[in-house]
This record gives C-alpha cells, sequence and structure tokens, in this order.
C-alpha cells in the first residue's frame, strides 16, 4: 500500500475502535447492563491513552451510590470477561486494518477514525455475533449493516470466512480469497452508506451532527430521494440497457459460443485439433466484437479472470450492474412507492463503491455514468471537507512505486489467488 495508507491503517488500529470476531476468538467484551449493551475492545481497556474515557464511559452505566468500587467491579467484569474471548493478535488487527482502509476513499476512513465509528468485522457469513441481543433478531442474518444515528455510528462487515487462510483444513469453503474479495465489497457497500450521511461539524471538532442522507431530499418532511441521484439511476438504469443492445449488436453473442467451446475443449482436450479450432474461432470472434465496439464508441476492455472468458464476464458484469442499481429483496419494500424508490435510490448511491471494487473506476463510470459522478463528484468531496485539515495524500514518488511493484511481482501468491 502506500505509505499513508499503512498509516492510516495504523491509526484505526490504534484508535480501539476495531472490533474483530474471528472463528474462535474475540478482541472485544460486550457490557451487558440493564441500560446499556456497549462493547469495549482490549486497546480501550489495557492502553492508557484509552482507559480513561473508557472508563468514563463505564461510569455512567454505575450507580452514582456504588462510587469508585462499583466502577472498578465492572471493569474487572470486563477484563475476565474478555480473557474468555482470547484476543486477536496485533498483526491480524493490522491486516483487517490494511483490508478496511483499501475499501473505502480515505475521506471517508479519516472520518470513521475521527468521528469514534465502531467498525465490527466477522469472519461468519452474517453479522449475528456481532449483534446486540435486543438487535439480532431484525438485523443478525445480514451480511452487513450499517446503523445511522446522529451518535454512536457503528458499521458490521461479515467476510464469509477467514480472509487471510492458508493452508489446507478450512473450516468453511470460501476461507481465503473468497472471503477477502467478499469483505472487500462489503466493506466497500457499508462505508458507502456512511459516507452517504449528510454531516455537519461543530466548531471543526470530532462532533458531528447527521441531517440526512445525501441520496434523499432535504427538502422534503417525508423519505423522498434526492432529485439529482433519483434522475441518475434511471439514467443508468437506461445506460446499462443500452449497452447490452450495443454488445449485442457487436456480436457477444458470437463471442460467447466460441469461448463454451473453448471451454468445454479446455478441460477435456486440451491441444487437440478441436481444442486449436475453438481458440481461433475465440480469437476470430473476440477480434470482430472489439472492432464492432470501437465503431459504435463504446466500453469493452474490462480486466478479468481466466482472459479466455471474457464474454462471460461481460455478461456479468452487465447483470450485476442492473441488478444493483434496483436490489431485490424485501427489506427494500414499502407501500408508498416513492419511498420505496428512496430506498432503491439509498442502495444504488451506496453500492457505487462497492462495484468499483469489482469492476474497476473506468468500467463502472462507463455504465453508471451518473451515479459515479453523483458519489465521487458530490459525496466524497463533502466528506473531504468535513475532515478539512485532516485530509491526506495518498500519491506515492517513484521509489515508492518500484518497491510495492516489485514486492507485488515477487510474492508468492497463495493457492487460493486466482
Amino acid at each position: 500500500m502506500p505509505p499513508a495508507l499503512e498509516a492510516l491503517a495504523e491509526q484505526l488500529v490504534r484508535s480501539g475502535k476495531l472490533r474483530i470476531s474471528t472463528e474462535h476468538t474475540k478482541n472485544f467484551v460486550r457490557m451487558g447492563t440493564s441500560d446499556s449493551d456497549e462493547t469495549f475492545t482490549a486497546r480501550e481497556l489495557a492502553e492508557p491513552t484509552l482507559a480513561a474515557a473508557t472508563r468514563a464511559r463505564v461510569a455512567r452505566h454505575v450507580a452514582p451510590a456504588e462510587g469508585a468500587d462499583g466502577i472498578q467491579r465492572v471493569w474487572d467484569q470486563l477484563l475476565r470477561d474478555l480473557k474468555v474471548g482470547r484476543g486477536v493478535s496485533a498483526e491480524k488487527e493490522m491486516k483487517v486494518a490494511r483490508v478496511l482502509v483499501q475499501s473505502a476513499h480515505p475521506a471517508v476512513v479519516q472520518l470513521l477514525i475521527i468521528s469514534g465509528t465502531e467498525i465490527f468485522v466477522s469472519y461468519a457469513h452474517n453479522v449475528a455475533d456481532l449483534m446486540q441481543v435486543r438487535d439480532w433478531e431484525g438485523h443478525g442474518m445480514n451480511s452487513g449493516l450499517q446503523a445511522t444515528e446522529t451518535t454512536g455510528t457503528q458499521v458490521f462487515i461479515s467476510a464469509g470466512g477467514d480472509p487471510f487462510f492458508e493452508g489446507e483444513q478450512k473450516t468453511y469453503t470460501t476461507d481465503g480469497f473468497p472471503a477477502l474479495a467478499r469483505m472487500v465489497i462489503i466493506a466497500g457497500q457499508e462505508f458507502g452508506h456512511f459516507a452517504d450521511l449528510r454531516r455537519q461539524n461543530l466548531q471543526n471538532s470530532t462532533n458531528f451532527i447527521v441531517s440526512g442522507r445525501h441520496s434523499t431530499d432535504s427538502h422534503h418532511s417525508q423519505l423522498r430521494a434526492n432529485p439529482i441521484a433519483g434522475d441518475g439511476r434511471n439514467a443508468d438504469l437506461r445506460r446499462v440497457n443500452e449497452l447490452k443492445l450495443l454488445y449485442f449488436k457487436a456480436k457477444l453473442p458470437n463471442l460467447r459460443k466460441s469461448e463454451r467451446g473453448v471451454a468445454f475443449y479446455h478441460t477435456r482436450y486440451k491441444f487437440t485439433p478441436p481444442w486449436l479450432l475453438y481458440q481461433t474461432y475465440r480469437v476470430f470472434a473476440w477480434s470482430i466484437f472489439v472492432l464492432n465496439c470501437r465503431r459504435q464508441g463504446v466500453y469493452y476492455p474490462l480486466k478479468t479472470y481466466p482472459y479466455y472468458r471474457f464474454g462471460e464476464s461481460l455478461e456479468l458484469f452487465l447483470s450485476d450492474m442492473e441488478f444493483n442499481l434496483a436490489p431485490d429483496a424485501d427489506v427494500y419494500r414499502d407501500p408508498d412507492p416513492l419511498v420505496e424508490e428512496a430506498i432503491a435510490v439509498i442502495e444504488a448511491v451506496a453500492r457505487v463503491p462497492q462495484q468499483v471494487h469489482k469492476w474497476g473506476h473506468v468500467a463502472v463510470k462507463a455504465a453508471w455514468p451518473n451515479l459515479y459522478a453523483f458519489y465521487y463528484g458530490m459525496i466524497i468531496p463533502t466528506n473531504e471537507t468535513v475532515v478539512d485539515g485532516r485530509q491526506i495524500s495518498i500519491n506515492i514518488n517513484i521509489k515508492q512505486r518500484i518497491v510495492i511493484f516489485i514486492h507485488g511481482t515477487l510474492r508468492k501468491r497463495p493457492a487460493y489467488y486466482p
């Protein structure tokens, strides 16, 4: 990573706000009292720079009559409960933090740290093991979640496996690269929701007033979509359908037919005459497709794996971009069609960074030009304004570029890496 992002990851770890639940261990403990279900990390309880603020939070839930002894009893119980969780190593905390800081724009990560937002990361397939008991039934089965309260904002992310697994004895079939990819994508979406919150900074402090969302209409008393985002979403839906038609005219079906033939013989009769024939057919079909795309002025050069399934990846790209503009789930339903539209707009805007992680900036900008401009041209600059004076630059010099290139080239790829 650029050195500035490495420093940002270290800052996230030192903040004590990173709560991690692996398969068998946790680095945080929950304080279950009659009026609270707060959580505290090992760093918040042990490090002198954080312990004073943590003790003040604990004191708010202890009756004044119990005094310092009552606070100490709760504190000692928290430390005992923390030992049961067995903790998470500093190395693993840094690995998780490095993934998170690459899952969002630096200004969004800075805002997460400055505002004291608690970030929960689970290796499970949902966030059930992270939720408060009273919230589990309604939200525990989600793969990600982002609370929107004015204070105490929290972000929940599930990886669906161990994202850093290397070896043979997997706990989940998704351990390794699939979990790492899922973690980045879900974090991108939940951080997108976090960035979408409209904030005001009080006297350049860490106190923020959340007054709504950029993707909703602030001039309307009911939940309504921001006209710019709403119109942009509708225009992008038309754009995706237009791309489908243009790619069809460019002979995408012929390219897909050749790829299916290559895939069949590649796994059964590699280097046989039929395999060579279909490889030749695929090169010919791909050349015709590229030529037709250039004539029509449409985007085509996706970077996909494996390379001989470019047409299949392009179809998946179009399907995925269309689905995420209008996600289909019961939770997005509402009797009021305008409210339902607003929910769809909120979700689509938050999924812009998620789609960038999947397909790249160029591809998303080509398929979603309006929502891409809304997120990176309006929401991100607003986030940068909120953290004014604390912004960082991730630009790297030529020496750093060479070091990163050599490291990435020579580093041994884990077996699960595509």
